[in-house]
């Protein structure tokens, strides 16, 4: 009799079906541990790399103390000093760059002696500085500015809410605004924050928005290719501070003495050009917060170290015997 072959049963698994799902079970392990030694890998390099961002951050914050020591070191040797002042005089700022091991290293100073404190438009009591006041008023009508932003800056410095009039604004102004914000009621942080204040914005079509402008970031003149430093600066201090007649720029000249003439003012050049000048000049009648010696300075610091970016603002004050650093903002792109 003949035997019927053997059927496989159903839900039983044949020898080459289990070599298969084997196989396939080891794949998804070698899978899955690529893809785990791959994600260690990817997360092991960006702690490196954030690492090494940091050392280098880190890095660029000690050569950037290393710059504002070296400042103070120049302006406390007599013959450094002379030299340096002269080179503020004839161009306005003073630029050094230089490298140590793997970092670029870039030193700008400008002198904040140089410039019209906005601040000290007010002080603390919210009182008006009739000085500082008068020669706003002149610098900003020598440079063709129609709306007078005197009577603006100080209602955005003082501490109450009360609106000069007739060209003041407070917080009922700028809250009226397309984007509005209040006033600071506090010493500007910041230059830049003149440009939020009544009579600055509609940027585009602005003439007197484009004056201030130059008048913050400074120019060169086309005619002699002459650097004109900042005239307007804001930094914070405990006293009106005394403009430098030897670094000032021709418009801050121009308004520290009504009517001064082009004459007058070119002899005052030629003067501190061939030997800075120890005296304040008699063609200013009011020597009121005049100097013929800078007692604060900016000091731009940027260090480039491999992908860091880092730039530093300091502000150093010098008091004739000693120096201190008594501002400093970091800034890391």
């Amino acid at each position: 009799m003949m035997q019927r072959p053997l059927r496989k049963k159903a839900g039983v698994v044949t020898g080459k079906h289990q070599q298969g799902v084997a196989i396939i079970t080891a794949l998804l392990i070698v899978t899955l541990a690529a893809t785990i030694s791959i994600t260690i890998s990817t997360q092991l390099q960006l702690d490196i790399r954030r690492t090494g961002n940091l050392v280098a951050t880190d890095q660029a914050h000690i050569y950037s103390l290393l710059s504002e020591k070296l400042l103070q070191l120049i302006l406390q040797d007599e013959k450094k000093q002379e030299v340096f002042v002269e080179m503020l005089i004839n161009q306005g700022v003073v630029k050094q760059p230089f490298a140590i091991d793997n970092a670029s290293i870039e030193a700008e100073v400008t002198d904040l002696s140089a410039c019209i404190n906005i601040n000290s438009l007010v002080d603390a009591s919210g009182a008006i500085n009739a000085i500082t006041q008068t020669r706003l008023a002149q610098l900003f009508s020598n440079n063709g500015i129609s709306n007078n932003i005197t009577q603006a800056i100080a209602d955005w410095i003082d501490p109450d809410l009360n609106v000069t009039i007739p060209n003041g604004a407070e917080d009922g102004y700028y809250m009226n605004l397309e984007k509005p914000y209040r006033t600071a009621q506090s010493p500007l942080y910041s230059i830049s924050e003149l440009l939020l204040i009544r009579g600055m914005e509609n940027h585009e079509d602005n003439e007197d928005y484009k004056r201030v402008t130059e008048l913050i970031t400074g120019a060169t003149d086309q005619d002699s290719g002459l650097f004109s430093g900042p005239a307007l600066c804001a930094f914070n201090t405990d006293n009106n501070t005394p403009i430098n007649i030897n670094t000032a720029s021709v418009e801050v000249l121009k308004s520290l003495q009504p009517g001064i003439t082009e004459t007058q003012i070119e002899d005052i050049l030629q003067q501190r050009t061939t030997d800075a000048l120890t005296s304040v000049p008699s063609v200013f009648t009011t020597p009121d917060n005049l100097a013929t010696v800078s007692s604060y300075y900016l000091l731009k610091t940027r260090v480039l170290i491999g992908n860091a970016n880092k730039v530093t603002y300091s502000i150093i004050y010098w008091d004739g015997t000693k120096t201190s650093t008594i501002s400093r903002t970091q800034r890391t792109l």
